[in-house]
């Protein structure tokens, strides 16, 4: 009978999974849960770090169960990965300085390089259709004090 192992991926992924729901639900217990008729703010954190404990120990008995592999773990694809967190890092740093449309356009545009399949005409469109759609939504119809475009 041999003992079941953790492929080293399903232990990343799991264990961080794990990792992160449980640090989510010590950070959660700071603040006050509520009653039954007016939840307090713990509530969301709460439900979300129960959920990633639940997915990151489904990872880790789905792994447990599977048969054994020596596959290696497939290359990390760092050029996407700076670019879907440089996305929201360009958002974060623009939207005062240039206003929300540039800011959500440069966030459009540089998250799709993580994708080198995206045609330039797609990303346009959607970055111009986004942008137009968030200033209807949020500075129209929300009137959050957000300036379209500042010159």
């Amino acid at each position: 009978m041999h003992m079941p192992r953790l492929s080293r991926g399903s232990l990343m992924a799991g264990g961080s999974a794990l990792a992160v729901g449980l640090i989510a639900l010590w950070e959660s217990t700071a603040y006050p849960f509520g009653t039954a008729r007016q939840i307090g703010p713990a509530i969301f954190p709460l439900g979300l770090s129960l959920l990633m404990i639940l997915a990151g120990l489904a990872i880790l008995v789905e792994d447990l169960r599977a048969p054994a592999t020596d596959e290696p773990l497939p290359r990390v694809p760092l050029a996407s990965i700076a670019a879907v967190a440089g996305g929201p890092l360009a958002f974060a740093l623009l939207v005062e300085r240039f206003g929300l449309a540039p800011a959500i356009v440069a966030s459009v545009v540089i998250s799709s390089l993580a994708d080198r399949s995206l045609a330039p005409r797609t990303v346009l469109v959607l970055a111009v259709g986004l942008a137009v759609a968030c200033t209807l939504i949020f500075v129209t119809f929300l009137k959050l004090p957000l300036a379209p475009i500042v010159w």
